[in-house]
């Protein structure tokens, strides 16, 4: 019989001392009296931190590495942020902050990384031309990743506490530069832009336009998670930004969306509405239908195509797929490149002005009215109207 390689060590008699003992790692960790009640309650808790370390022995938390502390948390986060069972983008951001914290803290013990070497890691992000709010978020990650080795009992409780004291950069008293605020697109440049869209995408921004949905969200779509027995029709995401939150998501679809929407649904229950592959099939279709050269001469369909593309049509967009399909567009269309964002933040801002702050919260999944704030504009006809008549 194989040798199971994930269980536990053996908890067996030391001869010459009479004692239980496990040995791991080349080291005998002795349990107390063999065979007594203490013994078995210590060997349970060895086997118990043994399980919680990944089979290997705890080290010391005044002698980990923030190198070794980085490698944990990384391991934790790529099993922890999942977007269809894969690691998503917030394990990128992690890594991204944390590549600088271990070029120039990985060897030192994470007993010593204080305030002072948070605020020099700030320093270089600033250096990096990242804008405040970017760099303010990764430090945020930086004290989130020091706050679950705290939990973990690889470092000390006070070094967690300590970098908590470290304020965010505000607007004004730094050198880091500020980001460009998104603003919504105008309905103008949309309409330039689907010109030189394909069909399929062209449907999608129209979607996300009149249901101010996230990206993501209007490329998960499936029939089998549109309720059309509804009232308008209720689309619930199989997953979505808040779900860690147990927050609950609810895309109202309406009727001019409905009537977009309605073709794309007489497909399989559990596949994609919006399919890269049957795009480009529809594109080459169309090109060969206008093609001018006869079929006797010039390339066979399908004869000019690469044996091994680097990058092929898959079942579904993605929210970076879907971006550079509109950002290409939009350069073709001579209206500068926009992002799928700001067609939320179109949708917004129409809603807030017509029906108020509160129906564009709703509308937008938002568990707070301040973050709705950040993607509607203000609408300062109101203002406007009460000085034209007082001031």
């Amino acid at each position: 019989m194989p040798k199971l390689l994930n269980s536990p060590p053996r908890y067996r008699r030391h001869k010459s001392t009479g004692q239980a003992v496990v040995r791991l790692q080349g080291r005998d960790i002795y349990l107390g009296k063999f065979n007594t009640a203490a013994s078995h309650e210590a060997y349970r808790r060895f086997v118990a931190e043994w399980s919680q370390h990944g089979g290997k022995l705890p080290t010391a938390a005044d002698v980990v590495t923030v190198t070794e502390v980085i490698v944990a948390y990384v391991n934790f986060a790529s099993g922890y942020y999942l977007k269809d069972k894969k690691p998503g983008k917030e394990v990128w951001m992690i890594k991204s902050a944390l590549k600088i914290v271990r070029s120039l803290y990985g060897r030192t013990p994470a007993a010593e990384f204080g305030p002072l070497a948070l605020k020099a890691v700030r320093e270089v992000m600033i250096g990096n031309d990242w804008c405040r709010n970017h760099v303010n978020q990764q430090v945020g990650r930086i004290k989130r990743m020091f706050k679950w080795a705290t939990e973990n009992e690889l470092v000390p409780g006070n070094v967690y506490e300590a970098l908590r004291c470290v304020a965010g950069l505000k607007r004004g008293r730094t050198s880091a530069r500020e980001g460009s605020k998104v603003k919504p697109i105008s309905d103008t440049d949309v309409a330039a832009t689907m010109e030189h869209l394909p069909a399929v995408v062209t449907d999608m921004v129209q979607i996300q336009r009149l249901t101010g949905a996230r990206p993501g969200e209007v490329c998960d779509m499936r029939p089998a998670d549109i309720n059309r027995t509804a009232n308008p029709w209720e689309f619930v995401p199989a997953s979505h930004k808040t779900e860690l939150h147990d927050r609950e998501r609810v895309i109202f679809v309406g009727p001019k969306a409905q009537k977009i929407l309605l073709p794309y649904l007489l497909r399989p229950a559990d596949s994609y509405c919006f399919s890269p592959r049957e795009a480009e099939g529809k594109r080459r279709a169309e090109r060969h239908e206008s093609r001018k050269t006869p079929l006797s001469c010039g390339n066979r369909p399908g004869t000019n195509r690469k044996a091994n593309p680097r990058r092929t049509a898959g079942e579904k967009y993605d929210a970076n797929s879907y971006g550079r399909a509109i950002r290409r567009a939009a350069v073709k269309a001579g209206v500068g490149t926009w992002s799928p964002h700001r067609l939320r933040h179109s949708a917004a801002t129409e809603i807030r002005k017509r029906f108020g702050l509160e129906a564009a919260q709703t509308v937008l999944g938002h568990s707070k009215a301040d973050v709705t704030q950040v993607y509607a504009e203000r609408d300062y006809s109101l203002a406007a109207n009460v000085m034209r008549e007082i001031g």
